[in-house]
């Protein structure tokens, strides 16, 4: 598998004004064997029997932190129904513009 060049890709500036720095990452277990250990439930038998450690500890495993707050201060929302009505609108005042991309609805 061959990649592009970087042609293709594009950092993204920030959409917060929202540091990474301000930000904190709750980071959870998606299973707590030690919980369920504590309160008289031992799974590890059961796991170590189905060959399911590996994909747990996958699953309970690193949380990549300055990702995931690099990604927020980064991420776009779009509200496809609005979008849509906003779509309508621009073609209703130059229907012209019916089935263009969404770059050509930038300038107006």
């Amino acid at each position: 598998m061959q990649l592009n060049s970087g042609e293709a890709y594009q950092i993204k500036g920030r959409t917060m004004k929202l540091e990474e720095d301000d930000m904190f990452v709750q980071v959870e277990n998606p299973v707590d064997f030690e919980s369920l250990n504590h309160h008289g439930t031992d799974l590890s038998n059961y796991l170590l029997y189905q060959d399911l450690n590996g994909y747990f500890g996958m699953l309970n495993g690193p949380t990549y932190e300055y990702l995931v707050k690099y990604f927020w201060v980064r991420a776009e929302i779009y509200d496809k129904f609005a979008t849509k009505q906003e779509e309508a609108e621009k073609i209703l005042l130059d229907p012209s513009l019916k089935g263009k991309l969404k770059e050509h609805f930038n300038g107006i």
